[in-house]
């Protein structure tokens, strides 16, 4: 028998996000490029992308090249060089530098153990946690709202009188979280998505996996 898969998406216009959820034998992986509950840039994504970061890196890099190359007399050679050095060193940095970082947690129903996969700055940190000390998957919410309105009210109305309003800067946010309680009373967030969303959230496909009741 083919081995069950279940994806389920939820993009997110800002954040570009998603999360699937796969089942195979007898592990359920989820894995979600949303899973930190944090206040948003106020740079518009548009603007401030991983493409833009990649390609002022591949700039930054390809000065130094032109400087090695100073030496050909060549112009047509000279820019083709630098072509070629800024096309390798933009995919390479939007590949192995700015890429879209995603947490996977993966529930072993044969080792009865949920092994939490999270992306460093260099090398994924991985944590096994037994089933036996998960006490509950649970749907959570947090919300950020300024610390200092006064501060912003100042900042948006200096920017207004110089035509650079800064969107979202007083804006509160709020997300629904994924989360394991654990025995011990500490708890992992494995999902954070924007409350407006309306995200479809597994929770009940993760319980039923784990043999917990529905509340």
């Amino acid at each position: 028998m083919d081995p069950a898969v279940i994806i389920i998406e939820m993009k997110d216009s800002e954040l570009k996000s998603s999360y699937e959820l796969n089942t195979m034998d007898s592990i359920l992986t989820f894995t979600t490029a949303s899973f930190k509950a944090e206040k948003s840039s106020v740079l518009p994504s548009g603007v401030y992308s991983k493409e833009f970061s990649s390609m002022l890196l591949a700039s930054a890099l390809c000065v130094f090249v032109y400087m090695f190359t100073d030496v050909i007399n060549s112009t047509v050679v000279q820019s083709a060089i630098f072509l070629i050095f800024f096309i390798i060193f933009f995919y390479g940095s939007r590949k192995y530098i700015f890429y879209d970082k995603k947490l996977k947690v993966e529930f072993n129903n044969n080792s009865k153990s949920a092994l939490i996969t999270r992306p460093g700055i260099i090398l994924n940190k991985t944590e096994e946690l037994p089933f036996s000390s998960i006490r509950s998957v649970e749907m959570g919410n947090r919300k950020f709202t300024p610390d200092n309105p006064d501060g912003v009210a100042f900042v948006e109305k200096i920017s207004a009188q110089h035509g650079s309003y800064v969107p979202g800067l007083g804006d509160e946010e709020e997300f629904l979280t994924l989360l394991l309680i654990l025995t011990d009373g500490t708890e992992r967030v494995f999902f954070a998505g924007h409350v407006e969303d309306e995200p479809e959230i597994p929770l009940n496909k993760i319980r039923d996996h784990l043999g917990m009741k529905e509340k």
